[in-house]
């Protein structure tokens, strides 16, 4: 990793040649980061991997052609943008940004208008942004709008005293803005399990907006999410649904097994709300199966590239492509339907949750799956997130980090 912006700038004018196609910035460019640049270096896109950290596993990707630090913009929002700013004069012409987190997503959104000077956003205005990532905007805008969603509590609106007298706990307590929630606590959500636990976690968490809802579903094989992109003719160019299969930590974590599996009302629903929200781009819209009324209830929109991103890019739904595309050139041909039956896995995740968990899921990886990813090869039924035989560094970087202790904080 680069750190001192003078040298960042000198190696991008060294490296990134103005007669290549134009270029992309991935930020940050961990897990997420690192399929992002897999996909477009593939392609012949040069990639400059930015981060806050050197231990992102995609700025040792061979992909990555300059892998450089930025500042975070949680805490220096203005010094990010005037780096993008210098980088941006440095190139000979227009690069694709790809945020790969939600504050990296904001930032960006925020300064739009100055930084269309020198890139191109393939992404949704800061308003639409607002009202998708803001959970106490989106679920107000469900129930407006007669989307089905779990049933939702406004602390604010209500005291948690009223609250704690109408919903049924268990229950979950999650804040409407994910990032500082789950900076400050490590977390994605609270699970209450009585009235007490309840009062208590929402003054634990009183600085943050928040929400209570009632749990859904019947296991983590439960959630779906319909993996799309929206071009810029508002037209879907590519579709993918995903199943969740396992998730760490195991009780509200990020996945780390998820299988392909098409299925025509959650595309026709996604979809559908996509469209009232008049969303362009890249998304990850999150259902949950709720088996008391048979029914898909959203539980989030995520508007950038998510952790599994790689498995619709190994289903033929690449959607970073797409984006970059439709940015670049225009007039993008929509994407054939996905393969279904692969399957992605974070191995570092998955191997930890069955140490702790033995036997205790059905959605195991068998002994041909372990072949299949111990090849390494990039067309087997199983993707690693990390692991492959054409980019093996970000996996020895992986193995060299959690030896030496380093870890990158990253709740995708």
């Amino acid at each position: 990793m680069i750190r001192d912006p003078r040298d960042l700038l000198a190696a991008i004018q060294t490296i990134i040649n103005p007669t290549e196609k134009p270029p992309a910035l991935v930020f940050n460019c961990h897990i997420t980061g690192l399929a992002v640049a897999r996909s477009l270096g593939k392609r012949g896109v040069p990639v400059i991997g930015l981060d806050r950290d050197p231990n992102g596993y995609g700025l040792h990707s061979k992909y990555t052609k300059v892998a450089g630090y930025c500042p975070n913009p949680l805490d220096d929002e203005s010094g990010f943008i005037d780096l993008l700013m210098q980088i941006g004069a440095a190139l000979k012409r227009k690069a694709v940004l790809f945020p790969c987190l939600d504050e990296w997503v904001f930032a960006v959104a925020r300064h739009r208008r100055e930084l269309e000077e020198y890139f191109i956003l393939p992404f949704a205005e800061l308003d639409t942004i607002e009202r998708v990532l803001d959970k106490n905007l989106l679920y107000r805008k469900c129930e407006a709008r007669g989307i089905s969603i779990p049933r939702t509590f406004y602390i604010g609106a209500q005291t948690p005293e009223e609250i704690a007298a109408q919903i049924e706990f268990p229950c979950i307590v999650k804040p409407a803005l994910q990032r500082e929630f789950t900076n400050e606590f490590g977390e994605k959500v609270f699970k209450a399990a009585d009235a007490g636990e309840f009062m208590s976690l929402c003054e634990r968490a009183s600085g943050h907006p928040l929400l209570a809802q009632e749990i859904v579903g019947a296991g983590v094989d439960s959630f779906y999410s319909l993996c799309s992109y929206i071009g810029l003719d508002g037209q879907a160019k590519g579709l993918f649904v995903g199943r969740k299969l396992e998730q760490f930590p195991p009780d509200f974590g990020t996945a780390c097994l998820v299988d392909s599996r098409y299925v025509g009302e959650i595309v026709e629903r996604g979809i559908d709300i996509l469209k009232q929200f008049a969303y362009q781009g890249i998304s990850e819209v999150e259902f949950i199966y709720d088996e008391r009324d048979r029914d898909f209830k959203l539980l989030d929109i995520n508007t950038r590239v998510w952790k599994w991103i790689g498995l619709p890019i190994r289903a033929g739904i690449d959607l970073p492509w797409l984006a970059y595309a439709d940015a670049v050139y225009g007039d993008v041909e929509p994407a054939a339907r996905q393969e279904d039956g692969l399957r992605w896995v974070y191995l570092k995740d998955y191997i930890t949750l069955r140490q702790a968990t033995p036997g205790s899921a059905e959605a195991t990886l068998g002994l041909e799956d372990w072949r299949d990813l111990a090849s390494g090869r990039e067309d087997g039924k199983v993707v690693a997130a990390i692991l492959s035989a054409e980019d093996p560094e970000p996996f020895a970087w992986m193995m060299e980090s959690a030896l030496g202790g380093r870890r990158y904080y990253c709740a995708c």
